[in-house]
């Protein structure tokens, strides 16, 4: 069987044209009016693909296709259509309508599915309007919980209430689990260059990481800029760039493990005063929570030997978001359905969370990376080719039809 390359690509575009903003990318924040135009256009899609459609409690949009009339545990696949502020056309959606094209191909071709095929919208995946994140796939798979509908937007308005106002029962959002599922697959594009620098146009997610945020606080002691001599200071700055620079090069010796520094603050900030403290930011994710762990273990001899030069250390774990490992046995399969169709492929980890990490602990999943043009994401000038698209919903076609007959 093979995909309808032109109608994935013409949905695409379609789907790109709900919620174009002055600046010309995409705005579609959740339970906004351009995204429940988004999710009309979505379901009335579904509906001509020949699939059942119906929304959960919190507004997830679902098609079916279970022609057997099948009570087995479904497989599921699919992503999110919101988007970021002035985002681009193929971040989630892409997931989404290959999924759909994956689910029209096997109708059309009268294939007797003996699992049930469902393709999920999810909502609120990026979590911009309200500052939370994927409590459509939270709810999916029962680790909702009644906190995530507390979340407030800019003008305090709770996204329960939000759902409300759309016609959703989120105090029912329990009713929206699905279980079992027998499998979970998401196709989204890569948003980084690791397939580009290889030259290939899909790639195999390794898994999600685990993400630690700290804040981390180097304590010293202020004083003059010009008449403190360089042999008596105890500078956090100096302390703090030896600190990064030392995270940085262990989180670079371990695998799929990455350690950035994106805000820094001094205090009391002057120009032409020692610095009495430093605070700044570590995002730190690796696919191997141990690597996060030895990492932060392999920072003691230097922070002992600040302390020792007055310098005092404080790291405090702020966040934490558990990662998911895809599952061993789907990246095999899917490393011979590229090989059949002659797909050059790599395997690499997520450097992005994705609704699929809340499928850990309730059943086998896997992800499908399509290559972006220049890394460019959540920016109006994402791109992906049409051959890549298609090369990315074949394979996931292929995986869904083994999946669904197993």
């Amino acid at each position: 069987m093979e995909i309808n390359a032109g109608r994935l690509w013409n949905r695409l575009q379609e789907l790109g044209k709900i919620g174009v903003d002055p600046h010309g990318g995409i705005t579609r924040w959740t339970f906004t009016e351009e995204d429940m135009q988004a999710r009309d256009w979505l379901a009335d899609q579904m509906k001509q693909a020949g699939l059942s459609v119906r929304e959960d409690p919190v507004g997830n949009v679902i098609g079916t296709y279970n022609p057997a009339d099948s009570l087995e545990a479904p497989v599921l696949s699919g992503s999110h259509f919101d988007t970021v502020r002035c985002g681009g056309i193929f971040d989630g959606c892409l997931g989404l309508l290959a999924a759909l094209e994956a689910a029209q191909t096997l109708k059309e071709n009268n294939v007797m599915l003996k699992r049930p095929l469902m393709v999920i919208g999810y909502r609120d995946e990026e979590g911009n309007r309200f500052s939370s994140g994927m409590v459509g796939s939270k709810v999916v798979t029962g680790k909702a919980d009644d906190a995530d509908f507390l979340a407030q937007d800019a003008t305090g308005i709770t996204i329960g209430e939000a759902m409300k106002q759309r016609g959703y029962h989120p105090e029912d959002y329990k009713q929206g689990r699905i279980d079992p599922i027998h499998a979970s697959v998401e196709l989204h594009i890569e948003q980084g260059k690791v397939l580009e620098q290889a030259n290939c146009p899909v790639g195999i997610v390794e898994g999600i990481p685990y993400l630690r945020f700290y804040e981390v606080t180097l304590s010293g002691c202020s004083g003059h800029a010009g008449a403190t001599p360089m042999n008596d200071r105890q500078d956090p700055v100096v302390a703090m760039t030896k600190w990064i620079q030392k995270i940085t090069a262990l989180a670079s010796q371990q695998p799929y493990t990455v350690a950035t520094v994106g805000n820094i603050q001094t205090f009391p900030g002057s120009t032409n005063v020692i610095c009495d403290h430093v605070t700044f930011s570590l995002d730190i994710r690796s696919l191997k929570e141990h690597h996060i762990n030895d990492c932060l273990a392999a920072m003691k001899p230097l922070e002992a030997e600040l302390e020792s030069a007055g310098i005092g250390v404080s790291c405090q774990l702020r966040h934490i978001l558990y990662g998911l490992a895809c599952d061993e046995r789907l990246k095999t399969d899917l490393e011979h359905i590229m090989t059949q169709r002659r797909i050059s492929y790599q395997r690499l980890m997520s450097g992005a969370g994705h609704d699929s990490q809340n499928f850990k602990d309730v059943c086998p999943c896997a992800m499908i990376f399509v290559r972006s043009q220049h890394g460019y994401s959540h920016r109006k000038e994402e791109y992906s080719t049409p051959q890549d698209c298609a090369a990315g919903a074949q394979a996931l076609l292929d995986l869904l039809a083994q999946l669904t007959m197993e």
